[in-house]
């Protein structure tokens, strides 16, 4: 290798070093803890309910193929993944907030 590409990617990575490292101090000093976890109201509208709506569609659709399954092996339990994989995406798209993830 040339000395000069050795020198850009040395100067590179110390950039990307210091860069993470004074990142999160500045954030974990302006953020509280309960708002790191809930994204903005833009984000959750242009790409996290999109998702959750696919989400809702593959699940329903798992559902669907997986139910005469759970039907014939376990009854008593099919509560457990029609939650998962309907209500809890049902619920993200239409009962919580925006931007509340």
């Amino acid at each position: 290798m040339s000395n000069r590409f050795r020198r850009l990617m040395a100067v590179t990575a110390a950039a990307l070093l210091f860069s993470t490292v004074f990142s999160t101090s500045v954030q974990a000093q302006t953020r509280s803890q309960g708002d790191a976890a809930n994204a903005p109201a833009a984000v959750d509208v242009m790409l996290l309910r999109p998702a959750g709506f696919v989400s809702l569609v593959v699940g329903t659709g798992l559902f669907l193929a997986l139910s005469p399954i759970v039907l014939v092996t376990r009854p008593h339990e099919i509560g457990t993944p029609f939650k998962q994989l309907v209500v809890r995406p049902a619920k993200y798209l239409w009962v919580d907030p925006l931007g509340g993830h």
